[in-house]
């Protein structure tokens, strides 16, 4: 459930090794590491530099949101309606020179379209514990860096944080890949070209049997061509909620254009997944999943009121499709809604940003089609269709 592919700018970041990623390419011979953000929201800027003499400065900062949820058909046990803390995360990072340095401590949620909203304290504790970031870069040249510890994975194109993304609520393409990964990545960037290798622990399984690699072209600042491969190369058994046995034991592809300017920002994607039959760790049958998205922002620019400027005030719009093959084997695990299911989603998620203060609201509907009986909405998993609306309110300081 993750970000992919090359380079490009994002929020003031030139960011490369996924669409979303952490390394950032500067105009000066160095590489520096920066929080991946999409276009409708930003950190403002204001964060605490601390210089540790020969250890080099290290900027600190601040995410810190509270999110409300309201929807149809929930999911048995689970409130129609609740509100959360969704983020409260401190992050630490130092920028410059041959070894760079990111960690991100706190507690999270991902709220995710078509599944029940899991709180901020069960989902830290269930997936990626209180430090959900933390690595170390060797970063020689301009060209070249490596990267070792809990990195944001590579595949698809959201992120997990709320705060990263044009929309609050993570779509169903997203839910199909992995979110933070273990492992390493070696980036390479040169002219308009970039490369990322990786080797991984999939989606947080703790078994080092993923591989991937993602190739970015980009011809100017307004377009952007990437596509990667990710996925695994031995069988795991491990099936927890953090790590699906599915998902874990999938190939996974994509390739997305961006096209960016002052005032708009377009991303189509496409994504194939491929999970290989395996009886010896319980997937009887072998799957597959097609699906696309596109993902739209409009930013107006900021308006001066007096001594004050508004920021970022935009209205991101998010389609989605996705079709899933196989499972239809008694006994086969269930992927998305039941055997050969599929689904499309609408989200719209007006945006205000003043300095570090934000506020959005989001509508989404999500449709099953061809969903099995008990596999879909609703207490007793029968309803095809689900409403949510959300708003979300924090400091990125």
């Amino acid at each position: 459930m993750a970000a992919a592919l090359g380079l490009i700018a994002n929020s003031g970041l030139c960011q490369t090794a996924t669409l979303q990623s952490f390394i950032s390419a500067t105009p000066t011979d160095t590489i520096q590491l920066g929080i991946n953000m999409d276009n409708s929201l930003e950190f403002s800027g204001k964060g605490l530099a601390i210089d540790l003499g020969q250890y080099g400065e290290w900027i600190a900062s601040a995410a810190v949101s509270a999110i409300g949820v309201s929807q149809t058909n929930t999911t048995s046990g689970y409130p129609s309606t609740t509100a959360d803390l969704s983020n409260a995360q401190l992050i630490l990072q130092k920028n410059t020179g041959v070894a760079q340095f990111y960690f991100k401590a706190g507690s999270y949620s991902f709220p995710t379209l078509g599944t029940a909203y899991k709180r901020a304290n069960f989902y830290t504790a269930d997936t990626y514990g209180y430090v959900p970031q933390v690595y170390a870069a060797y970063v020689p040249n301009s060209n070249w860096s490596a990267m070792i510890g809990k990195l944001q994975a590579m595949g698809g194109y959201e992120s997990g944080f709320t705060y990263q993304n044009l929309n609050i609520a993570r779509g169903i393409l997203w839910a199909q890949t992995n979110v933070i990964t273990r492992g390493i990545q070696v980036n390479h960037t040169q002219d308009k070209i970039d490369l990322a290798f990786t080797l991984n622990d999939g989606a947080y399984s703790g078994k080092y049997n993923w591989l991937g690699a993602s190739a970015s072209y980009r011809p100017n600042l307004n377009h952007y061509l990437g596509i990667s491969y990710v996925g695994s190369f031995s069988p795991n058994n491990t099936n927890t909620f953090n790590t699906p046995l599915l998902e874990n034991n999938s190939q996974i592809a994509n390739v997305v254009y961006k096209f960016s300017s002052d005032h708009w920002q377009v991303v189509p994607y496409l994504q194939y997944s491929l999970i290989p039959a395996n009886p010896s760790i319980g997937i009887p049958v072998s799957y597959t999943t097609r699906g696309g998205a596109i993902l739209v922002n409009y930013k107006m620019r900021p308006t001066e009121m007096g001594a004050a400027k508004l920021k970022n005030i935009s209205l991101p719009v998010r389609v989605e499709y996705l079709s899933t093959n196989g499972g239809n084997v008694a006994g086969a695990p269930i992927l998305l809604y039941g055997p050969n299911s599929s689904a499309w989603t609408f989200t719209i998620t007006p945006t205000y940003q003043f300095e570090q203060y934000f506020m959005r609201l989001e509508a989404s509907l999500v449709k099953a089609i061809n969903a099995t009986a008990g596999a879909s909405f609703g207490a007793n998993g029968t309803n095809t269709s689900q409403v949510r609306a959300m708003v979300e309110v924090g400091i990125l300081y």
